[in-house]
């Protein structure tokens, strides 16, 4: 974790995850690519099938995540999602509903690829994780 960071984005995405080894300068340059939302309840974020354009943080609250209709697992702060399509621009693989009211870390398709672009640590970081979710769903479909 950075100390001593004035901006609340800033100290927000220092405490995530998948941004934990960035250093500031990378932290900065992703802060400044994304945005921050503050999201009701219930607010359908992505819906799997269709075209996903949008890399979410969840930086408060929850959201539920469900495939073919089944809850697969409920994201948390620190959680991230929306990185499969950012990858393969291909249709979202998931349901993404907010549980409670929540703000969350935005990154449109343009500006995800230019913050992993500037990050090699942090592009590893995203198709680690992307990978192990796809092996867990398949997995999941399997059992």
């Amino acid at each position: 974790m950075l100390h001593g960071m004035a901006d609340p984005k800033l100290a927000a995405l220092s405490r995530v995850p998948l941004f934990a080894q960035c250093s500031r300068k990378e932290l900065e340059f992703i802060a400044r690519e994304g945005d921050e939302t503050d999201v009701q309840a219930g607010r359908t974020l992505t819906r799997e099938g269709r075209p996903g354009d949008t890399f979410y943080v969840q930086l408060e609250g929850e959201s539920e995540v469900k495939i073919e209709g089944k809850r697969r697992r409920v994201l948390k702060p620190g959680d991230f999602f929306g990185e499969i399509s950012m990858i393969d621009r291909g249709l979202a693989t998931a349901t993404v509903t907010t549980l409670t009211d929540s703000r969350l870390f935005v990154m449109s398709h343009a500006q995800f690829r230019d913050a992993i672009k500037a990050s090699d640590g942090l592009m590893v970081k995203v198709l680690m994780a992307m990978g192990q979710r796809l092996r867990e769903d398949v997995a999941h479909r399997r059992s």
